[in-house]
């Protein structure tokens, strides 16, 4: 009897140690599982925050390019804006120099001539204050006698250098002022100009 609750001793305690040792195992074996799965998940968000790091330090560098770009564009449009501004005003500057007294009663009288060959009409002639007065000996005693009596001349603030010619009570008239000279001279050379200060960003 003594023998036989020894057996059944020994049983139960191997049983219970083959138990223990067969659930430590599942334990141990779910254990890595769970291990290599949080392993696994690391280095997934790992490599996910590596690549999100470098989209980020791309998309950074394309807009630190871009701005640059920006910035080098809007110098080299702020410098050619200044240039073109420093043309015009030399060229108005040359414009307004070249129209002497000489030079000025000289294009009234060819002005005058050319409108004398059409309808008989009273004509105006619109000069600065300045050459107002200069011209007024000068130009009529150059005009025929005929041509005195049907020319005009006026003064007017808003001109600086050169005239305005046309028919007495119109609106219209040739325009030789300075300042219509040089946008004509602009007109043609600007975009030359703008040609050659066209330079690539």
């Amino acid at each position: 009897m003594e023998m036989d609750l020894q057996n059944l001793i020994d049983k139960i305690k191997k049983e219970g140690v083959q138990e223990g040792e067969s659930q430590a195992g599942d334990i141990v074996a779910k254990a890595r599982l769970e291990a290599d799965d949080i392993v696994k998940a690391a280095e997934r968000e790992r490599a996910n925050i590596v690549k999100a790091a470098h989209a980020e330090a791309e998309k950074l560098k394309t807009n630190a390019e871009m701005a640059l770009k920006q910035s080098a564009r809007d110098v080299l449009l702020g410098l050619r804006e200044r240039v073109k501004e420093f043309f015009d005003r030399i060229l108005k500057d040359k414009v307004s120099e070249q129209l002497s007294q000489e030079l000025l009663k000289e294009a009234i009288l060819k002005a005058v001539e050319v409108f004398s060959k059409g309808p008989e009409v009273d004509i105006e002639v619109v000069v600065s204050k300045a050459d107002g007065e200069k011209l007024k000996k000068t130009l009529f005693a150059s005009l025929a006698k005929e041509a005195q009596e049907k020319v005009i001349l006026k003064s007017s603030p808003a001109i600086n250098k050169g005239f305005r010619i046309g028919e007495k009570g119109k609106n219209s008239y040739l325009d030789f002022t300075d300042e219509a000279i040089t946008e004509a001279f602009k007109s043609y050379l600007n975009p030359k100009l703008v040609d050659m200060l066209d330079l690539k960003v």
